[in-house]
């Protein structure tokens, strides 16, 4: 076990549940319109991290609950965001121990793929419940959410360093 796998197995879960609280209760403020189409999810990209760096605590079965708060609490079709995220950590964790090596250029290319598949499920499942397709603007949130990466992994090591220097 690396010094990097050790210290995010030393994270205690309820920073990790605090996270999805924090992160969740961005994705329910309501925005507006003009501004609505090209904010990433954020609790998708806590997730991500979250399995990236704990794969032992947050996996499938974590995504599929976050997932069906997420679609209580948006309204939407009940599954609709579960099977999304469900899919999304399953493509990521078949690659964790490879990704998480990479540079944050290159992990930001692989959160751009998992972030891409997880809108196109929501925009297939909205297609089939809806019988339309007005998803299209909302292809331009998985590269804000790339492009948000990098500073995402950078402030919550800042965060959790900041918490190991107190103790």
């Amino acid at each position: 076990m690396t010094d990097f796998e050790d210290f995010h197995s030393r994270v205690p879960k309820r920073i990790v549940i605090s996270s999805f609280i924090v992160v969740m209760l961005l994705d329910f403020m309501p925005f507006p319109f003009e501004v609505f189409f090209w904010l990433p999810e954020f609790t998708a990209l806590i997730l991500l991290y979250w399995a990236l760096h704990r794969p032992q605590l947050i996996g499938v079965g974590t995504a599929f609950s976050i997932g069906l708060l997420i679609d209580i609490g948006t309204a939407a079709p009940l599954g609709m965001h579960a099977l999304s995220y469900m899919l999304m950590i399953f493509i990521i964790q078949q690659r964790q121990r490879q990704i998480i090596l990479y540079s944050y250029g290159f992990q930001a290319v692989a959160i751009l793929g998992a972030l891409l598949c997880n809108r196109i499920a929501l925009a297939l499942v909205r297609l089939l419940y809806d019988h339309r397709f007005t998803d299209l603007p909302g292809f331009i949130a998985p590269f804000v959410g790339a492009l948000l990466w990098p500073l995402l992994s950078k402030a919550m090591l800042t965060i959790l360093n900041s918490r190991r220097l107190r103790r």
